[in-house]
């Protein structure tokens, strides 16, 4: 026996547990109708029913569990099977399905059960948040670290725009005049008409 108690009977979804048909979205007009609410004898009956499925019902073993001992005529079941039909819009009386000489059955369906979320608990929701934290560190320290990269590459090249803006000077500056070797091998430098003598080795100018 499937402990679901949503059924699909025809254009309807019923919870056994309660006295209202409410409209099947499975049909597309459940915006078009209305729930219904059943009488107590037709949802004895439709219990009856459920109970049996997927076996036929005999019309006796129908009123001893609809009406028990309660004295009714012999119209009160085929009264009862018209109005519930007519409440479940089955006119071709293929929901309430009776078989001559046996009794009646029940076609329906078991409404698909609805998924049941796990709730996220405390030391999940924690490990999530801790995770959060930690990506967060992790952007903000990279995000330093390309700040840094970006800001030295930017002082590296001004600092080598800048000195090459020395160096085409210096290619482009003209040799001093005033300098000339003599016969000795030592570089003499005329200053203010004042002869001075230029150690090259040790990068030393003498102006006696």
């Amino acid at each position: 026996m499937n402990n679901n108690n949503s059924l699909v009977l025809g254009n309807y979804l019923w919870d056994r547990t309660t006295h209202y048909l409410q409209p099947s979205p499975l049909n597309g007009k459940a915006e078009e109708q209305e729930a219904v609410k059943l009488t107590n004898k037709q949802k004895a009956l439709l219990n009856c029913l459920v109970d049996a499925y997927p076996n036929t019902i005999s019309n006796k073993e129908i009123i001893q569990q609809v009406w028990g001992y309660e004295h009714i005529s012999q119209e009160s079941l085929p009264q009862l099977i018209n109005r519930t039909r007519r409440t479940l819009e089955d006119n071709e009386k293929t929901i309430l399905v009776n078989t001559p000489g046996v009794g009646y059955s029940l076609n329906f369906k078991f409404a698909p059960e609805e998924p049941v979320l796990k709730p996220i608990t405390k030391p999940e929701e924690c490990a999530l948040k801790s995770t959060s934290k930690q990506n967060a560190k992790l952007w903000n320290a990279l995000f330093i670290v390309m700040l840094l990269v970006t800001l030295f590459n930017l002082y590296e090249t001004t600092k080598a725009l800048y000195y090459k803006h020395d160096f085409e000077q210096v290619l482009k500056a003209k040799a001093y005049p005033e300098i000339k070797r003599s016969d000795d091998g030592k570089t003499v430098v005329t200053i203010n008409n004042h002869e001075c003598i230029y150690h090259k080795d040790q990068l030393l100018l003498q102006c006696p």
